[in-house]
């Protein structure tokens, strides 16, 4: 298994990565009427989400394994004063304790694995997820060009370690439906979207596609 290794993010532009995303929009209004409290952005980055849910009323935790990112939200949460528990950590070995949260958000990091370390990182996700909690997380699929002309070292079936700032020697792990449908398989999955972001320059091929999905943990047996 390859060993976590954070985004660059005094080298990258941080522009984009300060603006939540529309799903979250979306979810810290259908997770506050299903009666949500205790949320967990994992890999928060420089901590987008964690503000925006934080100031949508959530109990917010967040976690990255950079220490850049984690100071700069402690310092952004500060100055919006808002009470977000933010620590470094390894998404392989989360430092919570058992059913701790409601919800978890994971935009673009459970892919920051091989494939052994993303099914470390789906029953970690379990481990503090309450039953009938919800994720909503993201996968790189393996329709991009990225993963079907490998672009870097392909270490597995699913996984290539990018040569590309901001990400050198970062892993990414690509998946299909029914790798997703296998990972997940203690969740009851109620929406998948697989999108493409293309270049509009006609000359630069750059499709990178993803998947999202929402789904409730429902484990069986336990």
């Amino acid at each position: 298994m390859v060993q976590s290794k954070g985004w660059d993010w005094e080298n990258a532009n941080q522009s984009a990565w300060l603006k939540p995303t529309e799903d979250s929009y979306y979810l810290s209004q259908v997770w506050k009427e299903k009666g949500y409290s205790k949320l967990l952005d994992l890999g928060t980055g420089l901590g987008r989400h964690a503000v925006h849910f934080a100031k949508n009323g959530f109990d917010v935790s967040a976690v990255d394994i950079s220490d850049y990112g984690i100071r700069h939200l402690i310092s952004w949460a500060e100055n919006e004063k808002l009470p977000i528990k933010a620590v470094t950590g390894d998404m392989l070995h989360l430092p919570y304790p058992d059913k701790e949260f409601d919800c978890v958000f994971a935009y673009h990091v459970v892919s920051h694995s091989d494939t052994q370390g993303v099914e470390m990182i789906i029953s970690e996700i379990e481990r503090v997820l309450k039953r009938d909690g919800e994720i909503f997380l993201s996968f790189c699929s393996k329709e991009s060009i990225d993963f079907q002309e490998a672009q870097g070292d392909r270490i597995d079936g699913n996984t290539v370690i990018y040569q590309k700032e901001p990400e050198v020697g970062v892993p990414h792990f690509y998946a299909d439906l029914a790798d997703i449908i296998k990972l997940l398989h203690n969740f009851s999955i109620t929406k998948v979207r697989h999108t493409e972001y293309c270049s509009l320059d006609l000359h630069n091929r750059h499709k990178r596609m993803y998947y999202y999905v929402n789904a409730v943990y429902s484990p069986i047996g336990r």
